[in-house]
């Protein structure tokens, strides 16, 4: 199957950083790159071999990441500013996908 919406996807991903909207919904992502939420949930899963959420906190990670290792802010507004809902949840998806908590993971991994 050809997905036609699938590099206004990663445009919309890569350049807009929609993911960093907290309240983003599959349904707003699909409107937004113009297909479907059935076609756009087929192509997450089927293609990209993630749940929405988990693509969405994938993205939301790597984006907090970044902000852990060339910024002061704190974890609350580093959580705030890569998307998530909440402190708790940003540390629990940061957890399972790293295998230590966003401050360990600052202490090893620092450039400034």
């Amino acid at each position: 199957m050809v997905y036609h919406f699938a590099s206004r996807l990663e445009e919309c991903m890569s350049k807009e950083q929609v993911f960093l909207n907290p309240k983003l919904t599959l349904s707003d992502l699909a409107l937004r790159v113009g297909t479907n939420r059935t076609y756009l949930s087929n192509y997450i899963n089927q293609v990209l071999h993630q749940t929405f959420f988990d693509y969405i906190n994938s993205l939301r990670l790597t984006y907090a990441s970044e902000l852990l290792l060339t910024t002061n802010y704190t974890l609350e507004v580093i959580a705030e500013k890569s998307g998530f809902n909440s402190l708790s949840t940003f540390r629990r998806c940061f957890m399972q996908t790293h295998g230590c908590s966003p401050s360990i993971f600052k202490k090893e991994h620092r450039r400034l």
